[in-house]
């Protein structure tokens, strides 16, 4: 994981807290008091600590052992809060069956697994872990987007602090991207620059799986505002349900 090794020291600068996330987490299920959330791909855990004030229980994994690190060390005194270095393929085996009543994956976290036989394992783990009505919160880019309108980058984050420059290569195939990135440190103008191949999945292909893993009311959105989802959408916001 050296991309986000690289740019950990400056991931809250890049990806800041986000309130949106958190009201369409809120939105999802009445009376979270009592309710058990999963975090995937929790980064430093600023997500996490927020939803701690909401939920009985939340648990954030990432695979990077750093961010983890982070994430610990800030969160000390939540003792309803839990992170772990763990991978999004074992939550079955670590939490077992009905455990959370929400799994969110935000962040394109998803699109890091290589294939989608292995997005479809993840889909029925996550059915594994849910209780009956819980529901998996995710998103990612709008693929279809970037494949049909052959579109080669996006939005550039920048504030006082850092410019992240985002470009996307589309393999041949169409079912491949390298996501290649340049990270600005304004005060010291250091430069640092990665590439990474993220799965491009279609929206279709997604609530095909969905279906098949056994999950239900399939929603979908073009933002956490749960605006429409359209062709143009850039991020494709999903909500599914465990019947």
């Amino acid at each position: 994981m050296d991309f986000y090794q690289s740019i950990s020291k400056y991931y809250q600068y890049i990806f800041p807290l986000n309130k949106v996330q958190i009201d369409f987490i809120l939105s999802a299920k009445e009376d979270t008091k009592q309710l058990r959330i999963l975090d995937i791909g929790c980064a430093i855990g600023d997500l996490s600590m927020d939803l701690a004030n909401h939920f009985n229980e939340v648990v954030g994994i990432d695979l990077d052992e750093g961010m983890i690190d982070k994430a610990i060390e800030k969160s000390k005194e939540k003792t309803n809060l839990h992170f772990h270095l763990e991978d999004m393929l074992q939550i079955d085996q670590s939490y077992g069956e009905n455990h959370f009543d929400l799994v969110v994956c935000f962040g394109n976290t998803l699109v890091h697994l290589e294939s989608e036989e292995l997005v479809s394992d993840f889909f029925s783990k996550a059915h594994i872990c849910l209780a009956k009505g819980g529901k998996l919160l995710f998103q990612i880019i709008n693929y279809d987007r970037i494949i049909d309108q052959k579109i080669n980058f996006l939005p550039t984050i920048e504030n006082d602090t850092i410019r992240f420059k985002r470009d996307y290569t589309l393999h041949s195939n169409n079912k491949v991207v390298d996501f290649k990135t340049t990270l600005t440190i304004k005060e010291t103008g250091e430069s640092i620059s990665n590439s990474i191949p993220l799965l491009a999945i279609r929206k279709a292909n997604i609530e095909k799986l969905l279906k098949e893993a056994g999950f239900s009311n399939v929603k979908f959105y073009g933002n956490f505002k749960k605006d429409p989802f359209a062709d143009g959408s850039i991020p494709l916001v999903v909500e599914a349900r465990k019947a």
